[in-house]
């Protein structure tokens, strides 16, 4: 499973004026980041200074193992379409492509994958199938867990509300790939049997990379009294944020605003959102990690996915 935006389909699905409106955005996202963190400087400095590589490491670690437990998802979902393809040879996919999501415009890994699938003999519409239910059940299962997580640590009513809205969103766009499976598959008993591997695996990949974040976050700031689960249900929430902003890759900027607004901190605002940004070096780390053990795999193993 990969965290990039919902765009991240063949390229010919984007309309061309969100696919100009994400170059656009990639600059001035940068430039509003650079300057926060100008900003931010002086205070940040002694942060930097008192962090904690130990749990720097684990959150580059729990990053890297998301990686690894995101494609039983695709293998499960696999089974529903009856494909021929096993956990290794999905996650080798997914993982060897990795360096793609990178590439600007924030759509390339998942056109990797896609092309990957063709070789395989794959339908496009079964590939195409995999990647939508995909992102829509990370989604889902962001924004259900985020918000369920709040609406039992938070007390204010506007937020009760607010929350209750956001979990009832995640459900139906989790509930949505069941309703395609129920009409599509010929077997809609036993196809639904594993949406149920599909949704355990998600959560999975979402716990660890809350994990990571949450691991990442008490390296710079001293978190005593704030509950763990409040940092956590900030991290999902600001991620779906991000992800439902199509004109930003990957969240690029969004999550970290909507981040430092939600995140509880005493710090001022441009030293939190350039503490959020330096989360991606992380991922960028963790990716690294994971795409260096997909190709040792791959080697060993003689296998084509490369």
């Amino acid at each position: 499973m990969n965290c990039e935006s919902p765009t991240q389909l063949p390229p010919k699905l984007p309309t061309r004026w969100l696919v100009r409106a994400r170059r656009l955005f990639i600059p001035v996202a940068l430039a509003f980041l650079g300057y926060t963190a100008y900003r931010a400087g002086d205070k940040l400095v002694p942060l930097l200074a008192t962090i904690s590589y130990p749990h720097l490491i684990g959150a580059c670690l729990f990053w890297c193992t998301a990686q690894w437990v995101g494609p039983l998802a695709t293998a499960a979902f696999a089974k529903i379409l009856g494909l021929p393809l096993g956990y290794r040879e999905l996650s080798l996919i997914s993982i060897l492509r990795l360096p793609a999501k990178y590439l600007p415009g924030g759509i390339w890994q998942s056109v990797a994958r896609f092309s990957a699938y063709r070789e395989r003999d794959v339908r496009n519409a079964d590939s195409l199938a995999i990647l939508v239910c995909e992102h829509l059940i990370a989604l889902g299962v962001s924004s259900a867990l985020g918000a369920g997580i709040l609406l039992c640590i938070e007390d204010t009513q506007v937020v009760h509300r607010i929350c209750a809205a956001v979990l009832a969103a995640g459900l139906v766009l989790l509930i949505l790939p069941m309703i395609w499976i129920a009409r599509a598959r010929p077997d809609r008993a036993g196809s639904l049997v594993w949406m149920v591997p599909v949704v355990f695996a998600t959560v999975l990949f979402w716990c660890l990379a809350a994990a990571a974040f949450y691991a990442y976050w008490t390296s710079i700031f001293d978190l005593d009294g704030i509950e763990i689960a409040r940092i956590v249900s900030c991290y999902l929430l600001s991620w779906a944020a991000g992800f439902v902003a199509l004109f930003a890759p990957q969240g690029l900027g969004v999550f970290e605003w909507v981040a430092a607004h939600l995140l509880p901190s005493t710090q001022a605002l441009a030293v939190t959102v350039t503490a959020v940004a330096g989360f991606r070096l992380v991922t960028i780390v963790g990716d690294l990690v994971a795409w260096v053990i997909g190709v040792a795999l791959s080697f060993a193993g003689s296998c084509p996915e490369r």
